[in-house]
């Protein structure tokens, strides 16, 4: 993960990455599991393990916190799964998500009523 925007986004690696871990986030979504919009899912969990490995990379060799990725992983998990302590409107958003998910899955509708009700899919799963 490159701190350079710019880098990173033209860089191989990471997009093979992000595409594991937006198949994984799928997979979440798709099993009712997940709390919120895949993309937020992704953006938070990209995010995590960015600012993870920075800080890390910072803190002088030897005394690097190596619980600090460890804690942070599981504090991304929380707050993008139903894993965690239920806010309002968990459930709707949770199936709103799992069905955003399963949309490739769906053929009866137009592509304008599919654009229509991802978009709305998206703005419920992540109401807040």
């Amino acid at each position: 993960m490159s701190s350079d925007p710019h880098l990173a986004w033209r860089s191989p690696a990471v997009s093979a990455g992000d595409d594991v871990l937006r198949r994984r986030i799928r997979n979440i979504a798709r099993a009712g599991r997940l709390r919120v919009s895949e993309e937020r899912a992704l953006s938070l969990v990209s995010a995590m393990g960015t600012g993870a490995v920075l800080t890390l990379l910072r803190q002088p060799e030897g005394q690097r916190d190596l619980g600090l990725a460890d804690a942070a992983r599981e504090a991304a998990v929380a707050a993008i799964t139903s894993e965690a302590a239920t806010p309002a409107n968990a459930d709707v958003r949770a199936v709103a998500t799992a069905l955003r998910a399963s949309m490739d899955r769906i053929t009866v509708l137009t592509k304008g009523e599919s654009a229509l009700l991802s978009e709305l899919l998206d703005r419920i799963a992540d109401a807040e």
